[in-house]
């Protein structure tokens, strides 16, 4: 009969034991899922009318209170089991031991040691590890089945709370700790997000690389997505009818800057369909009906300030970018904003030679117009900032020697005029000029070479 009534009182206390592991997992579990639960996707399920993510998002709005709960729960928990533990299950365990000849004059202590090994392992592995898991694997379902039970007994306690949260913020004031609160989601955790997904499989990294020029065209300017007026293609008024006819002719393009000797003094623009329409009805209508007022934008100007101010322009969209003296730098259109999203284009003169090309051996030949921020994106070298001589968003910086393009990085770093097969280092790849047009650096050579030091000179091997 003692046996059997001992028996059954070892089995309860154990269950009693158990059961209290369990609850210290459900805190646990409750405070792990909501702390890694995306917000945005309860957010959702809320205003579809899920109860219960409104309940958890609710919970994620008073963190000091939601904590402040779960650690009096896992606290009166963890101090009940040892305590229940130790004085129940110990005794038993020591009298079982104490049959042992050897072991009776320890037993004591062996079975208190022994319990609490027992106990350690049990909660650590379904109170704390099993319920982390099973939180990080569905954060949100398993926030939205324990935050109304959270939220009772959040009620429930809720002197105990105020008093606890009270202390915390006085003893954080008094350690000048910062506040708490949410943060705001910033662009680098985005990014980091799209990095996951890509390496996931579920973003395609054609879709991570236009984010990432999408998030880079936001902080570019004017002045780095324009094509230069070097190799811009446009009309002279100071030149015969006939003479410009021919340049539109063997041209592709359909707008023209118009100028009077110097593209740098532009003052209009030619929409080459309009004008060739009217030129074959009347073969002697003069150009200068047909010129139209030009947008004109700061080199300064962002992109998203560019895009808008297409969509509303009521003439051709195409503007010309001048510089603080009002020359004339280069045109821009909306294709070149698109360009900066989705990569490069083919032009309209079906020009065979790419901006970029990757090698078999990893290495980048690429265009020495190409602009500096997309270059360093190309080749894995970070983003510029203001101590490689650019403002750190794809524009000119404020020093001398600002450059926009890869030519411009080339003469800034080599501090002379360049000839082919000239090379620097920088940031552990190898920088070769292997074509020349004139004194424009056309095509340079991007090798990594991540052993050398940064270097400049015309030898470097």
């Amino acid at each position: 009969m003692d046996d059997t009534g001992t028996s059954g009182s070892i089995y309860f206390e154990a269950g009693v034991i158990v059961l209290l592991i369990l609850i210290n997992g459900f805190f646990s579990l409750a405070e792990m899922s909501l702390v890694a639960s995306r917000k945005v996707r309860l957010r959702q399920d809320a205003e579809r009318g899920d109860k219960r993510s409104a309940t958890a998002l609710r919970l994620l709005r008073e963190p000091d209170r939601l904590f402040s709960t779960v650690q009096i729960g896992i606290t009166l928990v963890g101090i009940l089991t040892g305590a229940y533990g130790g004085a129940s299950l110990s005794e038993h365990l020591a009298d079982a031991l104490s049959r042992v000849d050897v072991l009776r004059p320890y037993s004591g202590p062996l079975a208190f040691g022994l319990v609490i090994l027992a106990i350690t392992y049990l909660t650590l592995v379904l109170g704390e590890l099993v319920p982390k898991r099973m939180a990080f694997g569905n954060p949100e379902a398993c926030a939205r089945r324990t935050a109304p039970f959270m939220a009772l007994l959040l009620r429930v306690s809720m002197p105990l709370v105020q008093l606890l949260s009270a202390s915390s913020r006085a003893a954080s004031r008094l350690l000048r700790l910062p506040e708490g609160g949410d943060r705001a989601v910033t662009e680098e955790d985005i990014r980091g997000l799209i990095g996951e997904g890509a390496a996931s499989g579920v973003v395609e990294h054609a879709e991570r690389d236009m984010l990432e020029r999408i998030f880079r065209l936001g902080d570019r300017r004017a002045g780095s997505l324009m094509t230069h007026r070097s190799q811009v293609e446009w009309l002279d008024l100071d030149m015969p009818d006939e003479e410009n006819m021919l340049r539109i002719a063997q041209s592709s393009h359909s707008c023209f800057p118009v100028a009077r000797g110097d593209i740098a003094a532009a003052t209009g623009v030619l929409k080459a369909r309009d004008f060739l329409a009217a030129r074959l009805a009347t073969p002697d209508i003069p150009m200068d009906g047909f010129i139209r007022q030009p947008l004109y934008i700061p080199e300064t100007a962002r992109a998203l300030t560019l895009l808008d101010l297409f969509r509303h322009s009521e003439g051709l969209p195409f503007a010309l970018v001048v510089d603080e003296y009002g020359e004339v730098q280069g045109v821009v259109t909306p294709n070149d904003v698109l360009e900066a999203v989705v990569g490069e284009l083919p032009d309209e003169s079906g020009d065979p030679d790419p901006a970029a090309v990757r090698r078999e051996d990893g290495s980048w030949l690429l265009d020495g117009l190409l602009p500096f921020d997309e270059m360093c994106s190309l080749a894995g070298l970070g983003v510029p900032d203001e101590s490689d001589g650019t403002d750190g968003r794809g524009g000119r910086g404020d020093r001398p020697g600002s450059y926009e393009t890869l030519a411009g990085f080339m003469l800034h770093r080599l501090g002379r005029m360049p000839a082919m097969g000239d090379a620097l280092r920088w940031r552990g790849h190898r920088f070769e000029i292997v074509d020349m047009d004139g004194r424009r650096i056309d095509r340079v050579l991007v090798t990594p070479d991540p052993e050398r030091a940064d270097d400049v000179g015309d030898d470097a091997p």
